[in-house]
């Protein structure tokens, strides 16, 4: 049982770190696609392109884990998919969502342009909506639009964010590149709109689902003491970017060792991120 849930949490983590790739290229690519070092466009360079290779295979995997760890935990064949597919909730939910990823998939390796980079954030758009469809949203009875609208806007921003620091770190280490100054400059003003964001939006997911439930419950059940390391891990993040920024405002370059860390830190957040999405919230009683 352990194993299934490893493995479970396994598949969110590769599907997060997929769908952060893509958003954050997207984003970064589309606000200036033609940023060029020697004459060819910086995000096309051995490393950004290798990362973006990596989210496509990851985007494709994820779902083909995931449903095959569904047709486990219920006991079916491949002879059962197309009532799996078909006829239940999570079926129509993973249909979505492997729509959404293949598509983002190909776009990931596509050549920058500011149409290819527009195609690329829509779809990496779609996975982030069809991700609520697999998780504690798809199960909100009461506010079933607003509970997946409020996780897509978590993964979207998160993406932009975290993803952004990460395709902006590649390209500034391309040799030849002349413009990292600008690069990080556009970064910050976009992490400085998306990490409240993805806070707000992190509280508000969790507020939906503990409203009511008292506080000891919360800090017994393995939901609240995985939403307790999580919430210190994205207050470690905005710290160490919160003096990213102050140094970039200053017209430095960030440190290397705080941005490794940082990045370091975000997925920790991601790996949590996935055990917490399989886990029960407690009960209200």
């Amino acid at each position: 049982m352990s194993e299934t849930i490893g493995a479970a949490a396994l598949a969110r983590l590769l599907l997060y770190v997929g769908a952060l790739i893509a958003i954050g290229r997207g984003t970064v690519t589309f606000l200036d696609p033609e940023w060029a070092a020697d004459g060819r466009a910086v995000h096309d360079a051995s490393a950004p392109r290798w990362v973006a290779r990596v989210g496509s295979m990851l985007l494709v995997l994820a779902p083909a884990l995931l449903l095959y760890l569904q047709l486990g935990a219920l006991e079916m064949t491949t002879a059962d998919l197309p009532a799996l597919l078909g006829e239940t909730a999570w079926g129509r939910g993973w249909t979505q969502l492997t729509m959404a990823s293949v598509i983002a998939s190909v776009a990931l390796l596509l050549g920058t342009g500011r149409t290819s980079s527009l195609l690329l954030i829509m779809s990496a758009l779609g996975v982030a909506v069809a991700m609520g469809g697999l998780g504690h949203a798809a199960a909100d009875a009461q506010w079933p639009l607003g509970a997946r609208l409020l996780d897509a806007m978590h993964v979207a921003a998160m993406g932009a964010w975290i993803g952004g620091l990460l395709s902006t770190v590649l390209i500034t280490r391309v040799p030849a590149f002349e413009a990292r100054d600008v690069a990080w400059r556009q970064f910050s003003r976009t992490a400085t709109v998306m990490a409240p964001v993805t806070v707000l939006t992190g509280i508000g997911s969790s507020a939906r689902l503990l409203l009511g439930t008292p506080f000891g419950a919360i800090a017994a059940s393995e939901y609240g003491r995985l939403l307790l390391l999580k919430t210190v891990l994205v207050l470690a993040v905005l710290l160490i970017g919160a003096r990213q920024r102050a140094r970039i405002q200053r017209e430095q370059h960030p440190a290397s060792r705080a941005v490794r860390l940082e990045l370091g830190i975000a997925g920790a957040v991601f790996l949590v991120t996935a055990l917490l999405t399989g886990s029960e919230p407690p009960s209200t009683d």
